[in-house]
């Protein structure tokens, strides 16, 4: 707001953002409490009742002022909590559609609990307070750090490949403009070697690491600008010996480690994260809180024993008749991870078995609408062709109860030849979805 001369009035609001509106609103109630206070002398004859009451005025402005700035304050927090829930969401469902693909790891964690727990493995470096879990996000405790400093964790999970995807879902900006998260790939069990990502408010540096005698050093290979804000997903894939770095999926770093710095093998397979403290030598700054981590491979590792996965990724509906049935052509759009089995239809469930043994197997279909009274069943023909048989049920779901899901699991002897496919019962008219539809099996005996 401007005067007539365009002048700008002292305490006036400017615009700016939200963590300068309770200052500019304490400013103007100050400045409506020193007009109404000079108002009030100019009745002499009223002079105490006028105090008393403009004064009066000015401070239930300054309390209405001060209490909408923290609803704006806490409506934004709101904002930056549900985007970064929206975003732990979409990168767990990625990691797992990555490993359908891939039949290797998927890895997610969105830290729903009080502390961090024994899945991880903390390395810490400087005199700085341990990994504590606030409003589901893992930061650092902001008691007790003394000086410059930093905390890794490293899940215990491992990738079954060389070739990693882990993502870490940004929380709290806190102040991260001086104080870098960091994301960790391909290391090593005990963090002797690593490859990281530094992730500031306004960049990124990509670069290899080690630890020796509990001291962590990073070298940075190459660094981009880069926004980061609350709820962002930052990526990091290793391929070869390519490494990349991506920031909601666009990419804006990249290196190539041929001098082979930081070693590749089975032995650095561990991934995590890490929270850093920075004293300024007046200022003490903290890095962005983490509200997710997930992993996955990106190539498919060596299958070992016998056994299958097929499973339906595509989200569109597949119609399924009523009555006791076997699932209908076109389920399945999916072969996973699967060996010493033949599929002749992979739309049907359709398995052949190589190899006569004891199998468990398991069936689950996610229903596009909700039922009751439903349950999976497990059919066998003695060969391609041949009749089929309901060889197993499942139990029925409640006749009280709707549910949008049914699964079961089944432990059958399997002749060599032999056939095996999905079926279910259910009285609706409904059909099944992905990505939770699925049937497993695998082979017990040897």
């Amino acid at each position: 707001m401007t005067s007539p001369d365009k002048a700008v009035p002292s305490g006036a609001y400017t615009g700016g953002s939200i963590r300068n509106l309770q200052k500019v609103t304490w400013d103007s109630a100050r400045a409506s409490i020193l007009s109404s206070v000079t108002a009030s002398f100019a009745g002499v004859e009223a002079i105490g009742s006028n105090l008393n009451s403009a004064t009066k005025q000015a401070l239930n402005a300054a309390t209405d002022a001060q209490s909408g700035a923290t609803q704006a304050q806490v409506a934004a927090a709101a904002v930056q909590n549900t985007a970064a829930a929206n975003s732990a969401s979409l990168v767990e469902l990625a990691a797992t559609q990555t490993s359908q693909t891939t039949g290797g790891t998927a890895f997610s964690d969105a830290f729903g609990r009080a502390e961090l727990g024994l899945n991880y493995t903390t390395f810490k470096t400087g005199p700085v307070a341990d990994l504590v879990i606030v409003d589901g996000q893992v930061q650092l405790n902001r008691s007790g750090d003394e000086n410059t400093g930093n905390v890794v964790a490293l899940s215990k999970t491992v990738t079954g490949t060389d070739d990693q995807r882990i993502s870490v879902v940004v929380g709290r900006i806190q102040e991260a403009y001086n104080a870098a998260t960091r994301i960790i790939v391909r290391s090593a069990t005990d963090l002797s070697t690593f490859v990281y990502v530094r992730v500031y408010r306004d960049s990124v540096y990509l670069g290899y690491g080690t630890r020796s005698a509990n001291v962590t050093v990073y070298n940075d290979w190459t660094s981009a600008s880069a926004q980061v804000n609350t709820g962002d997903t930052v990526t990091v894939e290793a391929v070869g010996r390519n490494y990349k770095v991506l920031v909601n999926g666009a990419p804006v770093a990249g290196y190539a480690d041929t001098a082979v710095k930081s070693p590749v093998g089975a032995n650095n397979r561990s991934f995590g994260f890490g929270c850093q403290y920075y004293w300024s030598g007046l200022f003490g700054s903290f890095s962005f809180a983490v509200n997710a981590l997930a992993a996955a491979d990106l190539s498919s590792p060596p299958i070992v024993g016998t056994g299958w996965s097929l499973y339906r990724l595509n989200s569109t509906s597949v119609a399924q008749p009523s009555g006791e049935t076997r699932v209908a052509a076109g389920t399945f759009d999916t072969l996973g991870a699967a060996k010493n089995i033949a599929v002749p239809d992979l739309g049907r469930g359709q398995v052949q078995i190589e190899k006569a043994g004891w199998y468990t197997i398991t069936t689950a279909f996610a229903l596009s609408a909700g039922t009751y009274q439903a349950r999976v069943g497990l059919w066998t023909a003695p060969a391609p062709g041949g009749a089929w048989t309901l060889q197993r049920v499942g139990a029925r779901t409640p006749n009280d109860t709707i549910v949008t899901s049914v699964g079961g699991s089944f432990t059958v002897f399997l002749q060599q030849e032999s056939v095996v496919a999905p079926g279910y019962y259910h009285n609706a008219n409904l059909g099944f979805v992905g990505p939770a539809t699925y049937f497993d099996g695998a082979l017990l005996s040897y």
